[in-house]
């Protein structure tokens, strides 16, 4: 893992950018983009339309998702609503470069006719679609996409996408799971805030924490990169 440390959430998402931006321009073709939600998630949005409007070519974007919460898509949860909302209407991005998971539908189902969607529209990797770049959060619980800790055996999954259940709501989500993770080009994580200082620190001390679904993932993929505000420290 690298990590690169800031002294504000707004360097770190403006690296993130630009290194995102570096990975378009060297990357011929559609670029395959698998979106987050939450905090972080509107926080970048609301920066890729003020200061990136004009410099993101976003004709090459295909936009994908992380994981989704099971609800419809004008419910305030919706991880494609947030994309929607904010940055997809406002540019107006076409249909076509938009694939969102239909966390309407039944659960199981859907993620088996995304995982078929991903794997007809992505270049195919060691027999798992590969994303171009993936941009991955990480909870204070240590979970990331929607793995939590409980459901840890997501990780080694061999399905693309997958069912998850919240631990405290019980809401279902369809994720990725962590083999598909794993074997994306980019991985790009944005770790913000006072909140989840201590999280990081855990996962920086990975002996110690094996099995935070964030460490594996971090521990699977060691190309990939922390932008963060939290001051911690690497032993």
């Amino acid at each position: 893992m690298k990590l690169n440390v800031f002294n504000s959430s707004d360097e770190a998402l403006r690296a993130l950018t630009e290194h995102l931006m570096e990975c378009m321009e060297q990357h011929r073709g559609p670029f395959h983009l698998a979106l987050s939600g939450a905090s972080t998630a509107q926080q970048l949005f609301e920066m890729w339309m003020k200061e990136y409007r004009e410099k993101i070519r976003w004709n090459q974007l295909r936009f994908y998702w992380v994981d989704e919460r099971c609800v419809a898509p004008d419910d305030e949860e919706s991880n494609y609503k947030l994309a929607d909302d904010m940055l997809f209407r406002p540019l107006n991005i076409p249909n076509h470069q938009v694939h969102r998971i239909f966390g309407e539908q039944n659960p199981e189902m859907e993620a088996e006719r995304y995982s078929e969607q991903v794997k007809w529209e992505l270049p195919g990797y060691a027999s798992l679609p590969r994303f171009d770049c993936i941009l991955l959060g990480i909870g204070v619980d240590g979970h990331t996409a929607s793995i939590f800790p409980n459901n840890s055996h997501l990780l080694t999954d061999k399905r693309c996408y997958v069912v998850s259940e919240h631990p405290t709501s019980g809401q279902k989500r369809i994720t990725m799971s962590g083999s598909l993770i794993v074997n994306a080009k980019t991985i790009l994580i944005p770790v913000l805030g006072q909140s989840k200082t201590a999280i990081l620190q855990k996962i920086l001390s990975a002996s110690e924490h094996p099995m935070l679904p964030a460490t594996y993932v971090i521990s699977h993929f060691p190309e990939a990169i922390v932008f963060t505000d939290s001051q911690v420290s690497v032993e």
